[in-house]
């Protein structure tokens, strides 16, 4: 179904939804629309027009035994979605580390690997507070990551601890070129938060997720710092983002 230009809720509407599908994952329209504050109608057009840019698609829900009525569709990102979002040069970055792995071989991309990570951890230690408590630390860590295209939230649990959210990854195509970037960088949150804590990976882009999500929690709660230090790069095989 074509739309019409001019029925069309503003640019920034559909920035917000491409953000909420990116940031939370698939959302009702009905939904969007309350989120938005505006109409259905005007969600339904703008959902229409990210369809036929093969931006968004519908799934339906399935139906609740006895429950009657039509399916509820739940909108989410496509894969093509990626290139509305920062991607740091793909492409010509993946087509250089594969010319400095062919030449320099692995020991060579280590040392590159080496070098990115003290200058992550020289850059990061800056703006991390080094005597702060874990949230302040946590929340500056999340805040250098947003900038840098990350799309990064912080979500306090339970055990006194926080999950850092990354909705985002705009080094993906390095990544999976060079999963080195990902071991790479949980070494430097690891180095910036401190022995103090515990950092595990939870969800994965590069094995599938949505997204990218770490559990930084008081290494105390679960042994010492050592050992919360072991636990994490337990979880780190295949390489972490």
């Amino acid at each position: 179904m074509k739309t019409n230009p001019s029925q069309q809720p503003p640019r920034s509407t559909r920035h917000a939804i491409l953000d909420i599908l990116k940031r939370e994952g698939p959302q009702e329209a009905k939904g969007l629309a309350k989120r938005l504050g505006i109409t259905p109608m005007a969600v339904g057009l703008q959902l229409s027009s990210l369809v036929e840019e093969k931006l968004v698609e519908a799934e339906p829900e399935p139906a609740a035994p006895g429950k009657r009525g039509r399916p509820v569709h739940r909108w989410g990102l496509t894969s093509a979605a990626n290139r509305v979002f920062p991607d740091a040069h793909a492409v010509l970055t993946a087509g250089l580390l594969g010319s400095l792995q062919e030449i320099y071989g692995a020991q060579g991309m280590q040392k590159l690997l080496d070098a990115r990570t003290r200058h992550q951890v020289e850059e990061y230690g800056q703006a991390v507070p080094a005597e702060g408590s874990l949230k302040e630390k946590v929340k500056a860590l999340a805040r250098l990551r947003d900038r840098e295209g990350y799309m990064t939230e912080v979500e306090a649990m339970a055990d006194g601890g926080f999950r850092l959210i990354e909705n985002h990854c705009p080094i993906c195509t390095a990544a999976k070129t060079c999963q080195g970037f990902c071991q790479s960088e949980w070494q430097v949150f690891t180095t910036v938060i401190g022995p103090g804590a515990r950092i595990t990976r939870e969800e994965h882009m590069l094995s599938g997720s949505r997204r990218c999500v770490y559990s930084i929690s008081p290494a105390q709660r679960a042994g010492s710092p050592a050992q919360g230090v072991r636990a994490a790069k337990g979880k780190q095989t295949g390489g972490v983002k």
